[in-house]
């Protein structure tokens, strides 16, 4: 991909995308939590085209179209994610502070620290959900912690 091209793709995701690390419960899993990374463009459903555009210049993701008349080009996965970013990265300004918290996460992730540090990452996600102006979040670092308290994987 040429840097033009870059910073065209970098300019939409700062205008109208999202860097989003999102904590959701799950049974099974052994801190009761996953953590998805996940990287969504957004454009009414007439310009789906568009997105299908720099869904081929990326080369990762799918675009789906939502039932309020948005299409929305989604990628998710902490690869895919980090591949996206560290290409974008040079030209992106608006959300440059959420690729920074992103990338910080991700190299937490690949780590496996334990319990500890799957609270931190929890704690980036509450960071980066700060930063988007997100007001709605279900499950935060704060229920992660509760949760780990209360299965004795954290010391008090």
């Amino acid at each position: 991909m040429n840097d033009s091209t870059k910073a065209y793709i970098a300019g939409f995701l700062d205008g109208d995308g999202s860097i989003m690390l999102q904590i959701k419960p799950r049974i099974g899993v052994r801190y009761g939590y996953r953590i998805y990374a996940t990287i969504c463009f957004y454009q009414d459903s007439a310009h789906e085209s568009e997105l299908r555009w720099i869904l081929a210049q990326l080369g990762v993701g799918y675009v789906s179209k939502r039932n309020d008349n948005i299409a929305e080009l989604r990628i998710n996965g902490y690869e895919r994610v980090e591949k996206v970013l560290l290409e974008l990265c040079d030209h992106i300004r608006f959300k440059r502070r959420q690729v920074r918290v992103m990338l910080d996460a991700m190299q937490m992730v690949k780590e496996k620290q334990g319990p500890e540090g799957f609270l931190k990452v929890c704690k980036l996600a509450d960071d980066i959900s700060a930063l988007n102006y997100s007001s709605n979040r279900k499950h935060t670092s704060e229920n992660v912690e509760q949760y780990l308290r209360k299965e004795r994987l954290l010391s008090p």
